[in-house]
């Protein structure tokens, strides 16, 4: 296996195992606070600037540059960002968010499998790795279906 190949495989499995290994803030207690969940929410949101970021700056580095997909996949991850600005705001407001965090969820899933189907410099992928664990700790704390 060549170094890069080597490198997206670790960083590749490390996506996987990495939400077997988070831990709880919440030992003992059934549910997050409110507060607990906006600073989860905004700090997903932070996370999701600085992947787009980053996406947008490697993209054109891959196989999909200068085509549609370029475009429609810098598309899906502004989207996705923009999910994320509306469930941060809208759980702000009214402590809800179920329909904003599945669309973020909806989008997330895209993301992975275009992730995972054009190489990606380290920095985008490790970002995106840092992502999906908080993603599906939101999901399981708002008993999304599936999760």
């Amino acid at each position: 296996m060549t170094k890069p190949s080597r490198f997206i495989f670790l960083v590749a499995l490390f996506a996987l195992v990495a939400p077997f290994f988070s831990v709880s803030p919440a030992c003992g207690q059934t549910r997050l606070s409110d507060k607990d969940l906006e600073q989860r929410i905004k700090n997903l949101n932070e996370d999701i600037k600085k992947f787009r970021s980053s996406f947008n700056s490697s993209v054109s580095k891959t196989s999909i540059r200068k085509t549609t997909q370029e475009k429609d996949a810098k598309n899906l991850v502004a989207n996705f960002q923009q999910q994320s600005n509306s469930l941060h705001q809208t759980f702000k407001k009214s402590k809800k968010g179920d329909p904003y965090l599945q669309n973020c969820l909806d989008s997330a899933t895209q993301i992975d499998k275009l992730l995972q189907s054009t190489q990606f410099d380290s920095n985008t992928t490790s970002q995106w790795a840092k992502i999906k664990p908080q993603l599906n700790d939101l999901a399981v704390a708002f008993h999304l279906p599936g999760h």
